[in-house]
């Protein structure tokens, strides 16, 4: 997509990220897996937030990235979270990294980041769920929810919805689903002018062995518009990121989108990379349709 500036990779097999904005400094969310470089749990998933930089901006380069400080560990065993703030507190959602037959999402939630409540949050209905996202929209909240659940392709994305981020109700597919027919995974959603905004992982190759992401909007989470500027952001052309860019996650930040993402194989060979579009995110997302 034109106006985003890709900066470089900060590290090997780091992936679901997310940066957002926590009084008044910009961090970033991870899901530390077991072969992350700086894993300080014995090879275990867990997930942590660090300060980027200095809280003012995002960092230069991978060196930087390294130094920047941890700020808190929790969810031991979890993976697959992106962060929420409401109300100055910070709300997770995850699923386990090792999972069982069936898995949910549970929530860790946090006023101060120093301690920590888990609750569960979307009970599983046959089907191991992956990736989330939370956005606000109006008067309630909605979960994107990574499913592979069997009625569809691996993977296609449910929602849900709540009022106070702590009782979620799962819509029915009726009412609310995207990418029922083909590969959808890893979704991130927002909410602007009336309008869902979801980003997710796609193969648009007639299941050729690549991965772009590509974003949608719709008024009622059922009928979705695709972005006339998809791919939002795909690998270069060159071979420089491999065959994948995937788990888009993006904040604004002093009138700039910071945006990070995954490049990699989709096999195992992950690395974390960085970009930025030079707009707000209302901006940002508002570009995915450029003739309105």
């Amino acid at each position: 997509m034109k106006g985003i500036t890709k900066l470089g990779t900060l590290m090997h097999h780091l992936v679901e990220v997310s940066p957002f904005v926590y009084r008044d400094e910009l961090l970033i969310f991870e899901s530390v897996r077991p072969r992350t470089p700086d894993n300080t749990h014995d090879g275990g998933h867990y997930l942590r937030l660090r300060r980027l930089a200095d809280g003012t901006r995002d960092v230069r380069d991978a060196a930087e990235f390294a130094e920047s400080p941890v700020l808190t560990e929790f969810g031991e065993g979890y993976t697959f979270g992106a962060p929420f703030v409401w109300d100055d507190e910070i709300y997770i959602s995850a699923t386990l990294g090792n999972k069982p037959e069936t898995d949910g999402v549970v929530i860790f939630h946090t006023k101060d980041m120093k301690s920590w409540e888990k609750y569960d949050a979307v009970e599983p209905d046959n089907e191991r769920l992956y990736n989330t996202s939370i956005c606000r929209a109006d008067d309630r909240f909605v979960m994107a929810i990574e499913t592979n659940d069997r009625r569809w392709p691996s993977f296609t994305i449910r929602f849900a919805e709540s009022t106070d981020l702590r009782t979620w109700t799962v819509l029915p597919v009726e009412k609310a689903l995207r990418g029922e027919d083909r590969y959808c995974a890893c979704p991130t959603i927002r909410y602007l002018d009336g309008w869902f905004y979801t980003v997710c992982l796609e193969m648009p190759r007639d299941g050729e062995w690549w991965f772009e992401e590509f974003g949608a909007r719709s008024k009622d989470l059922r009928h979705w518009e695709p972005a006339p500027a998809n791919p939002i952001i795909a690998p270069e052309s060159d071979g420089s990121e491999d065959i994948n860019t995937s788990d888009i996650d993006f904040c604004e930040w002093r009138g700039k989108t910071i945006i990070y993402y995954s490049w990699g194989s989709q096999k195992g060979e992950e690395r974390l990379a960085h970009a930025v579009f030079d707009g707000t995110e209302a901006e940002f997302l508002r570009a995915w349709f450029p003739n309105d």
